[in-house]
């Protein structure tokens, strides 16, 4: 996954590889991050089914090119996440 920022003549590219995606979904429910959690959002983490979630991320896999988010703003700031 790319996620691509462009601002003011500058523009900045981050690769996101899908097995650090993979890593971040499995630790959402871990006890470290369930601890720094206000109690209100602990109910929206815990209703998430991260094996269908991971399940997920590896179906995206097949589409490599496919852009998710493609925003552009009217003062020349772009954003855009690419598979």
């Amino acid at each position: 996954m790319k996620v691509s920022v462009k601002t003011e003549g500058k523009r900045f590219f981050i690769p996101v590889p899908f097995g650090i995606i993979k890593i971040g979904i499995l630790m959402a429910k871990s006890p470290l991050v369930l601890k720094h959690t206000p109690e209100k959002y602990r109910g929206y983490i815990n209703c998430i089914d991260t094996n269908e979630l991971s399940k997920c991320i590896g179906i995206l896999k097949q589409y490599k090119g496919l852009r998710v988010v493609d925003i552009r703003d009217k003062d020349g700031t772009e954003v855009v996440i690419t598979i």
